[in-house]
Parts: structure tokens; sequence; C-alpha cells
């Protein structure tokens, strides 16, 4: 497959990048550059930021209705779907994940989203709620009777910042709630994966949506930068790593922006004595392989109770031991490539230390021996681990799991509060109350009981700690890029 999309999408126009220099597109999976991209400049970006603040200040998309909005947000999901083989081409090729999973999660569940938001989300969704009358004073001292409406209203312009990991979900789930809500925005992809997001220009111009209301660029650090202190962006919603979330906050303070973060994770997996272990093995393995262990909300640091502990680990490696690794278009392919040769020799030093910190690999560690090409690294499973560890308490983004042993339940959600992080998380008992409590206790923005897949159309998502700030999801989502304004009026004196 060859694609190259060469130019940027400004102000409902394909447009040259004032740079020169090009971004080649790299297959994970064998290591060559399959494409090329434009490489957006900081002036690239001043121009897609001033589009979006003309959109928003003069043109219609903040003026129209939530039902109009989502007319727009319905027909892109309709496009996407009559697209959607080639987008799922695109994603694989681009970031090395299995085609069956690209299909049903990448590329599914945007359409989900975008139909929710339409048809269901959106209607039921209030910009406008009555303050009910109570007694007050007016500034001349005088009693009377006041009532008012509360007002939601959109922030502005929304600067929307994707990670490599889901480059058209994450996309679309953004676009949908800052659209929704009225924004206008500009899109900015991973250096690694431009292609699926530029892609998204095609679909815009098939839509029909208003100029400067959806802008998308490429780039690296100087676009990032000019969308992060731009003056005329006044909301950024980024998803990455927990240290360079903190840059987009230090870039945004000084012009106050609002920010919404979804970074890092190092979530735990509690499996107590009396868990299914057939069921809680199988998700341990599971969130190991997920697009190569390239997601925040994975649990890769199990605590299982030292009665079980054993078992589990035996349970696992047999599991672990069938998982293909190899060619992202094979139907029969777990896990394929990391994203770059950067991120996999990174990970390559994590895990050595901790072999030097005393753990013990029961499971993978290496370089697969027959996939020479390709960034690919194997399933890699730490026991004899300590949760003051490292490799216990930072993010590997990568196919590493590590099994704790707890001793009871207050030992289970001490060891499982012991994070910088606070995203996810997993119970696995047949005792639903306690499993209920244990989840009440521990600091972080989502918990799953016997399941690690708990995401609801309707429900927030986001961390804890240095998982993040404000949450994603339905209303919630839309609720971040909204203002509150409270109008009110006298209705008569006492």
């Amino acid at each position: 497959m060859t694609y190259s999309i060469n130019k940027l999408f400004i102000d409902g126009h394909w447009v040259s990048s004032d740079n020169d220099e090009g971004l080649q597109v790299i297959n994970p999976a064998n290591g060559e550059a399959f494409a090329t991209a434009p490489m957006a400049s900081a002036r690239d970006a001043v121009k897609a930021v001033e589009a979006a603040r003309r959109a928003f200040d003069n043109g219609i998309w903040p003026r129209l209705s939530p039902k109009e909005r989502g007319d727009y947000l319905r027909r892109l999901g309709e496009v996407i779907e009559r697209r959607r083989s080639e987008l799922v081409d695109l994603v694989v090729i681009e970031s090395g994940f299995p085609r069956a999973m690209v299909d049903r999660v990448h590329v599914q569940s945007p359409i989900d989203v975008l139909s929710d938001i339409a048809d269901r989300i959106l209607p039921a969704f209030s910009f406008m709620d009555p303050v009910n009358p109570n007694f007050g004073t007016s500034l001349t001292g005088q009693p009377q009777v006041n009532q008012g409406v509360v007002v939601r209203e959109p922030v502005g312009v929304a600067s929307l910042i994707i990670p490599y990991n889901a480059p058209i979900a994450a996309a679309i789930h953004k676009l949908s709630w800052a659209l929704a809500a009225g924004c206008t925005i500009i899109i900015k992809p991973s250096p690694y994966t431009p292609l699926s997001v530029l892609i998204l220009g095609e679909l815009v111009e098939e839509v029909g949506f208003p100029p400067g209301v959806i802008n998308i660029i490429t780039g690296d650090l100087d676009a990032s930068i000019e969308l992060t202190t731009n003056p005329g962006v006044d909301i950024i919603s980024f998803t990455g790593s927990d240290a360079v979330g903190a840059l987009v906050m230090a870039q945004a303070a000084p012009t106050l922006k609002k920010v919404v973060l979804e970074l890092g994770g190092k979530s735990a997996n509690i499996i107590f004595e009396d868990a299914d272990l057939d069921r809680a093995a199988l998700e341990v393995m599971s969130n190991m392989v997920v697009n190569c262990g390239q997601g925040c909300l994975l649990l890769n640091r199990t605590l299982a109770h030292v009665s079980i502990h054993d078992e589990l680990i035996a349970r696992v490696v047999t599991l672990l031991s069938s998982v293909k690794i190899g060619d992202p278009n094979d139907s029969t392919t777990l896990i394929g490539p990391l994203i770059s040769e950067k991120e996999r020799s990174r990970i390559e030093g994590m895990i050595r230390s901790g072999e030097e910190e005393g753990a013990t690999i029961a499971f993978g560690g290496k370089r697969p021996t027959d996939l020479i090409d390709g960034y690919y690294l194997e399933p890699t499973l730490f026991v004899n681990v300590n949760n003051s560890m490292s490799i216990a308490q930072k993010e590997f983004f990568g196919p590493v799991g590590v099994i704790i042993p707890f001793k009871d339940e207050e030992d289970a959600i001490r060891i499982a509060n012991d994070s910088p992080y606070g995203l996810n998380a997993g119970i696995f008992t047949t005792d639903t109350v306690k499993a209920f409590n244990v989840a009440k206790q521990i600091r972080c923005g989502n918990v799953n009981i016997n399941s690690s897949w708990g995401i609801n159309a309707d429900a927030p998502f986001g961390g804890y700690k240095r998982s993040g700030m404000g949450r994603e999801g339905g209303g919630y989502g839309i609720s971040e890029f909204l203002e509150y304004k409270f109008i009110s009026w006298p209705t008569g004196k006492i």
C-alpha cells in the first residue's frame, strides 16, 4: 500500500506547508518508509489557529442548534463507515496494530461514538437550566426575589493533540465532544501516525463542515508548542505521557488556557483468592498484548493473593506461550510491533533495569528471533516483584507486565494506591460486596469488576494524580468544552 498526503487541511482547504521538510512515515512491521506527510511549521499552526478563531468568532458553528451539530457528526460517522476498509488498512500499516483489533476498536469505536453523540447524548444534553427563584438583595440594599438561567456555552478554539496508539479513535472521540459543544478545532496527530488523522480532512470535505471548523495539521515540537501557547487557543485536550502533559500545562499557563489531560497509567489488577483464575489469567495476558501494550488504561500491574500467586503465574505463562507475534495483517496475530525502534530500545532498557533490581523474567524479555525486520518484542512477564521497584512504578507503554503478591484486602488496597498514577483498575473476585468496597477505596478514575474493559459511552473516563485531569466520554466529555454563564433578573421587590 502506498499513500501520501502532502498538504495540510486548514480553513476548509488543502494547503502546502511553509516547511519544505517532509515527514517519512514508517511501517513498524518492517521498519521501511511507505509514505510521506507534510511537516507543519509554527507558522502553519498559526494559520490553523486563525482559521479556527474566525470560524468560532464569526462563523455559524457555535450558533447552530445542538441538533444541527449532531447531524454533521452523524454524517461523519456514515462517511467513516463507507471508507472503513481504507481506514483500517491505513491504521494497520502506520501503527502496526493487528487488523482485527483495528477494525473493532480503532474504527468501529469512533463510528459508535459519533452515533451516540448525535442520536442519544446531544438530544438529552441541556445547554440551559433554570435556577429556582430565591431571596436576595440588590446592590442598593433592597430585598428582592431573583431567578435566572445557567447557560452552557462553548469555550472557543480547541487544540486537540492526538497520540499514536489510537490515531483515528482518539481524534474522532475528542472532536466529537468539542464539536458537540460548539467549539472549533485544530487537530494535530503524532509524527508516527500522521496519515491516519490527515485523511480525516477528506471525510470533513465530504460531509461539508463549514470552513475553519475542523483544521488538521501535522508537525512535531514547533507546531505543538504553537498550539499550546497561542493566545487564540482557549482549551487544549492532550493525550500522552505524564511528562509531556506537565509541559503542556506549563505552556498553557501564561495564557490561562483550560487544559484536559488524559495521561499515563500503571493500573493495578487485583486478583483475590476466590477469583475465576481462568478468566483472570486471560485478562492479565490480554492487557500485556493489546496494542502491543501501548495503552494507558491497560492493567499491567497485577496484584495476586499469596494463595493463588504461583498458580496465576503458571496460567499466564501458558497463555503467553500461545500468543502469536508477527504480521499485523495475519488474522491469527495477537501482538504486532512497537511503534518505533526508539520505543523498543527504551522498553528494553527498562527490562534490564527490572532484572538488575532483582525481579525475574517468567516469560519473554527478548526480540523474537524469527522477526528480524520491524520493531517486535516478546511479551514479557516479571515475577518476584515488589511495588517499590521501578518496573512496578514506571509506565512501560509496551508489552510488559508484573505480578506482585499481597496478603489481604488491606494490603491489596495499599499496594494499588502506592503509585503516581490513578487511571484504571481491575478487581477479580466472586464476592461482589467486597469488590465494591475495594473499588471505592482505590484512588483512580475507573474501576472494573471481573473485567478490564469497563468503558461506557455515557460514563466519564479520566484519571487521578499523574494520570491527568478532566474527563472524556459522553456528556462529561462535552462539558469539558463548555463555559457556564448565569443570567439573572429580579422577579420583583419584596
